[in-house]
């Protein structure tokens, strides 16, 4: 993050007050031609940002309502540390505006138009696994954020989004002929199940990220500071470890019959897996060292 300029006249509340009030606001330079006005109304003040091209013409932007009567939620009130944030923001998109780099579309960049534009560019280079990214647009991201704007994402609606998804009930796959899924609610009480749903939200909430990265990095949008801030359930993808007691090793073996019977006992005695197993001989065994002779 770039470094917040201080100024003792607008960094406080206290110190606004004594502001005399004017038309022209006061400013402070946040870098050469670029500039965070403090506009003193009557009923508190505004923020501007103020940007000089290479022809010496002034562009403005109104950042917002300076938190002088009521508390910064970052959304519509914004202290002078997060003006500043917000005025770079616009800095960066009229540069590129004005070079040409940024050609806004017509009509709204919404979501779907962020995932739509990333999955065609993974298609473009080739990438993996593609048509499952499709498929989990299509059923568990589109349906509830695809007609947002991209810009008007809020952090809580996409934490919101992504509880939802790890507390929501799974889908089953489609049938022979593409029926629609069955969705199945997941037990309270089933532990693996629940980690499994998060697990899941975790993959889901990776492929919007990408998708919305892409737009920042694009120019489709000012700022990644909404999803930059949603983070992953942690220890989703380790499974539960349990081991059987003894009672329960008894039960297992008595419920086998035959070969197979000396097949568990084995693997439960030694601890190999199967193909170890199948592949052990008698030549193997020291009788003297009651150990398993190294394989040559």
């Amino acid at each position: 993050m770039a470094r917040t300029v201080r100024n003792a006249k607008l960094d406080t509340r206290s110190g606004r007050v004594a502001l005399v009030k004017r038309s022209e606001p006061y400013w402070t330079v946040i870098s050469t031609g670029c500039a965070v006005g403090y506009r003193k109304g009557s009923k508190g003040g505004n923020w501007v940002a103020r940007m000089r091209d290479d022809e010496g013409r002034q562009h403005y932007d109104a950042l917002g309502a300076a938190d002088d009567v009521r508390e910064a939620d970052g959304l519509t009130v914004f202290t002078f540390s997060q003006a500043q944030e917000r005025a770079r923001n616009f800095f960066k998109s009229k540069a590129r505006e004005l070079a040409g780099d940024y050609l806004p579309e017509d009509g709204s960049y919404t979501v779907k138009r962020a995932v739509d534009a990333y999955l065609q560019e993974r298609i473009r280079r080739g990438s993996k696994s593609v048509d499952k990214d499709q498929s989990v647009s299509r059923l568990r991201i589109l349906p509830e954020l695809g007609d947002i704007e991209v810009a008007k994402l809020s952090t809580k609606r996409l934490r919101d989004w992504h509880a939802k998804l790890a507390n929501g009930p799974k889908l089953s796959k489609p049938g022979k002929n593409k029926t629609a899924r069955k969705s199945r609610h997941i037990d309270a009480s089933d532990a693996d199940g629940l980690r499994a749903r998060k697990a899941t939200a975790n993959r889901i909430l990776t492929v919007l990220k990408a998708a919305l990265n892409m737009a920042y990095h694009d120019g489709r949008v000012l700022s990644d500071d909404a999803w930059r801030k949603v983070k992953r359930f942690r220890e989703t993808d380790a499974p539960i470890i349990r081991y059987i007691s003894s009672d329960e090793t008894i039960r297992l073996v008595n419920s086998c019959q035959g070969h197979f019977r000396d097949l568990v006992r084995g693997a439960l005695l030694t601890g190999c897996r199967y193909g170890e197993l199948s592949r052990m001989r008698v030549s193997d065994y020291n009788s003297e060292t009651r150990m398993r002779l190294n394989s040559p």
